[in-house]
């Protein structure tokens, strides 16, 4: 078996460790995690990168329930359910009964959802066969579609940031007439934009900015015990909930292979579910076995149901798979049609890593856990510091180009000014993955296909869903989304800023020869269409306040942005750990130190050790 060859093995095993810690630490989790290791891709061969990744994120959801359990701290969006009752437990001493549970629950949802990626093989592949430019076309417009449900009450707003992810997407060279497109005669943006700088500053900046401000958890004061026979305990009590168990995977399962749904959406699904079903033990949200065994089961059943449309189709199922796409796209692999072709047996190995992925995390969630709790609740703000420096060297890491910097800033910027304006983050990620996919698909319609593609049985179909998706995204979801709060001058902002940006696009598209200039142009004016309709809806929505942010560590973390070029990156790094000093710890000089002493190491280490060359970057660099 080639997922237990001795370097995909240790990939494998390198994963889970790497994703056990990303679901404890609050702040990190799948998407965040997914991020900071795609660096890391590169020290393997191709299948051993893909394990790496998929082991990774496979296994984050299953650590993910320590924190929501034990401190009542829910470690990303989608741990939110695992809390409610996880934390009730807990205060009634049945802490390690529910820890126990929540492993039975991931493990059983993680390894259903693998086997079900390989199950419907048979199903996919004459699918597949079928399928041409335009399917793929409408496959992609449909996913898109589906992203405006992240949006919640505001869906042209979520509309205009899909279409913004698709207009940064065409930047570089065009893939059927190699014309540079908004380039600006840099030949470092020919290969288009950096994954890792754009969607790093997108997501990790907003997020740790906000997480500094996070107040430690209740249970701070006191530690937690967990006794090894009760997690076991645990473990059986959650074979009880057959149906819970059963109807939370397919749950997971089902909304997985809806592209650019995500996996809050299967949570809180499968939590009411539960609450609407559960009539053992007492009701769900008071403390319940089955809020607990819900939210799990669907959170790591889902990831099965999003390989799907992200390897076979090569549309991401969720945000975290249109990151992992992104690997593989650093692997050299294209996720499509071939993987249930001569990349068959590639796609089958990415199963057998989630199944073994969660495997493996059982053995060490039962050694790890008994002495982790015991240990106070992690204060989220210690850290912050840690995960901006790590993106930042993870985004500087492949090119020391000035150029991978400002791109970093101006996701940064970007990501800031779209939480302000409470609009999601996630259907920028998604268009701008789906962009290349949608693009070659619409090229490939017009040249070889032309009108006739509107009469091919899977366009009607598949065309048919998309019209009713769009018909229902005209009512507003019931469900506030964690972005809802807002500043109305951000979202004015925002949505001015956005037509300015197409209506240069478009000027700049008008001197595109050949077809370079129907992308850009065409996105642009949805662009320009949706950010309207948002900003007439716009009175509308509830004002509930501008997010919280840390403005201290902000303004020295800009303080490292800027030192970069002057001094160098362990230089700037050291002087932003000392500026936030009270973040890092609050001991000795001598650990703070020591801590800046080991994440030098590591900066060293990780960029000389994976690409051949000393951190050099900045005008003093010869000092490093």
């Amino acid at each position: 078996m080639a997922v237990l060859q001795p370097a995909r093995l240790a990939a494998l095993v390198l994963g889970i460790l790497l994703g056990f810690l990303a679901g404890i630490l609050p702040g990190i989790g799948g998407r965040i995690g997914l991020l900071l290791a795609l660096p890391l891709v590169v020290a393997f061969d191709p299948l051993a990168g893909a394990v790496f990744l998929l082991a990774l994120h496979s296994v984050v959801h299953t650590s993910g329930s320590i924190t929501p359990i034990a401190y009542g701290l829910p470690t990303s969006a989608s741990e939110a359910a695992t809390v409610i009752d996880g934390f009730q437990l807990q205060q009634k001493g049945r802490g390690s009964e529910a820890l126990g549970a929540s492993l039975s629950a991931s493990s059983i949802g993680g390894i259903v959802g693998a086997i079900f990626f390989i199950a419907v093989i048979p199903v996919a592949r004459p699918i597949i066969t079928n399928l041409g430019a335009p399917e793929f076309l409408v496959l992609s417009l449909l996913g898109l579609s589906l992203v405006a449900t992240l949006s919640d009450r505001q869906v042209a707003g979520g509309i205009a940031v899909a279409a913004l992810g698709l207009l940064a997407s065409t930047v570089g060279l065009d893939r059927l007439t190699a014309v540079p497109r908004f380039t600006f005669d840099r030949l470092e943006l020919w290969d288009g934009l950096q994954l890792v700088s754009i969607i790093g500053g997108l997501f990790v900046v907003p997020e740790m900015l906000s997480l500094a401000r996070s107040p430690a958890p209740v249970t701070a004061s006191r530690a937690m015990r967990a006794e090894f026979r009760q997690l076991l305990r645990g473990m059986a009590v959650a074979l009880r909930y057959r149906m819970v168990l059963l109807r939370s995977t397919v749950i997971g399962i089902v909304i997985g292979m809806m592209p650019g749904v995500g996996a809050s959406v299967a949570v809180w699904i499968a939590y009411a579910d539960a609450a609407r079903t559960t009539k053992e033990g007492p009701p769900v949200g008071t403390g319940s076995l089955a809020g607990v065994i819900a939210p799990e089961a669907a959170n790591n059943s889902k990831e099965g149901g999003a390989l799907i449309p992200t390897i076979y189709f090569g549309i991401p199922g969720s945000s975290s798979m249109a990151i992992l796409m992104g690997g593989l796209a650093m692997l050299g692999l294209e996720p499509g049609p071939r993987f249930l072709g001569p990349d068959l047996p590639m796609a089958i190995s990415f199963a057998w890593a989630v199944l073994f992925g969660n495997l493996l995390t059982i053995p060490l969630f039962l050694i790890v856990v008994p002495f982790l709790v015991r240990m106070t609740a992690p204060r989220p703000a210690m850290i912050v510091p840690f995960a901006l420096v790590a993106i930042v060297t993870a985004a500087l890491g492949a090119t020391e180009s000035l150029f991978t910097l400002g791109q970093f800033i101006v996701g940064g910027m970007l990501g800031l000014l779209l939480r302000a304006a409470g609009l999601p983050r996630a259907p920028f990620l998604l268009g701008f993955v789906m962009g290349p996919i949608a693009e070659t698909s619409l090229g490939k319609t017009i040249q070889v296909f032309g009108a006739s593609a509107l009469l091919r049985p899977g366009v009607i179909i598949l065309g048919a869903v998309l019209l009713v998706v769009l018909f229902r995204l005209r009512r507003p979801a019931a469900v506030r989304t964690p972005d809802e709060s807002f500043a109305p001058a951000a979202a004015v902002a925002a949505f001015v800023g956005m037509i300015v940006l197409s209506l240069g696009a478009i000027i700049a598209a008008s001197d595109y020869r050949g077809s370079a200039w129907i992308a850009p142009t065409g996105v642009s004016l949805v662009l320009i269409g949706a950010a309207i309709v948002a900003l007439v809806r716009l009175p509308s929505r509830a004002r509930t306040g501008s997010p919280e942010l840390d403005l201290g560590i902000g303004a020295a973390f800009v303080s490292l942005l800027v030192a970069l070029p002057l001094v160098g990156l362990l230089p700037a790094t050291a002087g932003f750990l000392l500026l936030v000093r009270r973040h890092v710890g609050r001991g000795s000089i001598g650990t703070l130190i020591a801590a800046i002493l080991v994440v030098a190491a590591a900066q060293y280490l990780f960029i000389s050790g994976l690409f051949g060359k000393a951190p050099v970057f900045g005008l003093l660099s010869r000092l490093l």
